[in-house]
C-alpha cells in the first residue's frame, strides 16, 4: 500500500489540486492518521481556530487554489485542523467541490458507492425529503456536456456528508449496518438495518409523532438506550459508540417530524454538535482510552442530548 504522504507534490503550485482529491477521497482518514504519525498531536489537542477563521470561507466556494502554499503545508502539519476543514467542505461546500468529484473517476465511483450505501442508511424508514427532491431535481438538471455513458451527474449536497463519514465513521457502518437481499425473484430488495436500538433502529426517529413535545420526548427516550448495553472491551464499546453515531447521522438526515422550520433548524446544529462529541469519544478510545472512561464519557454525553431534547420539549408548541 502507498502512503499518501509520499505522494505529496514536491512543487508548491501542485499541491492545491492534489490535497483537494485528497480531502474528498474515501480515504481521507488515511492521510490523516499518517500525518499524525508524522504530526503528533497532544489528547484533546483542538483545531486551529485563526486558520479556520481567515481561510474555510474561500475554501468553501473557491476551493485551495487562492490558500496561499505555506498556510495549506501548516494544514497538513495540524492534522486535527486539516480534519476539519474536510468536514466542513463535506456538508456546506459550493459546486467547486462537486467538480472535484466530477473531474476523477476513482472519486466519483468512491463517492457513487458511498452515496448508495449511505442512502440505504438514511431512508430505511424516513419519508421522502427535500433531499429526495433535490437528488431527482439535480439529475434532471444535468448539463447535457457531463458524459452520458458515465451517469456522472453533479452529487447533491446532502450526500457530501459521505466524504466526511468516510474518515472513518463508515468503516464502522459498513459493519454495523446490513442490506438484506431481495426477498424473490419479482420482489423489490428491502433494507433492514441491524442496530436494534436508539436512533438507528427502525423506529428510532419518532417519525409516527405528530406533536412536537412527544416527537423530541420520543427522541431522548431512544437515546437513552444507549445504556441498555454496558461493554467494557475496546471493540464493544467502540461498536456501541459507532452505532449511535450512525443513529446521529440519520437523524440529522431526517425530515425532522412535526418540528417548526426554526425548531428543525435548531435540532440539526444539536445533531452537528452531538456527532463532533462522539466522533471525539471514538477517537479517543482508537487512541488508546481505557474503554471504560471513554464510556463514561459516552454516558455523559447521551445524558446532556436526553436533557436538551426535554428541555427543549417543554418550550415547543
Amino acid at each position: 500500500m502507498t502512503l499518501h504522504t509520499m505522494t505529496i507534490p514536491d512543487e508548491p503550485s501542485e499541491l492545491p489540486r492534489w490535497l483537494e482529491r485528497r480531502m474528498m477521497a474515501p480515504d481521507f482518514g488515511q492521510l490523516v492518521a499518517e500525518l499524525l504519525a508524522f504530526f503528533p498531536t497532544a489528547p484533546g489537542d483542538a483545531p486551529s481556530q485563526p486558520l479556520l477563521d481567515r481561510w474555510l470561507s474561500t475554501a468553501l466556494e473557491d476551493g485551495l487554489d487562492s490558500i496561499p502554499p505555506d498556510v495549506l503545508s501548516q494544514l497538513l502539519k495540524h492534522p486535527p485542523t486539516l480534519a476539519a476543514f474536510q468536514e466542513r467542505i463535506a456538508l456546506d461546500g459550493g459546486a467547486y467541490w462537486d467538480n472535484v468529484l466530477l473531474q476523477s473517476d476513482e472519486l466519483l465511483g468512491a463517492f457513487e458507492r458511498g452515496k448508495l450505501a449511505l442512502e440505504r442508511v438514511l431512508s430505511a424508514d424516513a419519508p421522502p425529503t427535500l433531499a429526495n427532491a433535490t437528488t431527482r431535481a439535480t439529475r434532471e438538471e444535468t448539463p447535457k456536456s457531463v458524459p452520458s455513458e458515465r451517469v456522472k451527474q453533479l452529487p447533491v449536497r446532502g450526500y457530501k456528508i459521505w466524504a466526511f463519514v468516510s474518515t472513518g465513521i463508515a468503516v464502522c457502518l459498513a459493519v454495523v449496518v446490513g442490506y438484506l437481499t431481495t426477498r424473490g425473484p419479482e420482489e423489490p430488495a428491502v433494507q433492514k438495518s441491524q442496530i436494534a436500538w436508539g436512533w438507528g433502529k427502525p423506529s428510532g426517529l419518532a417519525l409516527e409523532q405528530s406533536n412536537p413535545k412527544e416527537y423530541l420526548n420520543k427522541l431522548a427516550t431512544n437515546a437513552e438506550e444507549w445504556s441498555a448495553y454496558q461493554p467494557s472491551d475496546p471493540t464493544g464499546v467502540g461498536t456501541r459508540i459507532a452505532e449511535l453515531r450512525i443513529g446521529c447521522t440519520r437523524l440529522m438526515h431526517s425530515a425532522y417530524g412535526p418540528l417548526t422550520p426554526t425548531d428543525k433548524a435548531w435540532l440539526l446544529e444539536h445533531c452537528r454538535q452531538w456527532a463532533k462529541m462522539l466522533d471525539g469519544h471514538q477517537q479517543a478510545l482508537d487512541n488508546g482510552s481505557d474503554p471504560l472512561a471513554v464510556r463514561a464519557a459516552v454516558d455523559e454525553t447521551v445524558r446532556e442530548i436526553a436533557t436538551t431534547l426535554r428541555e427543549k420539549a417543554k418550550r415547543v408548541g
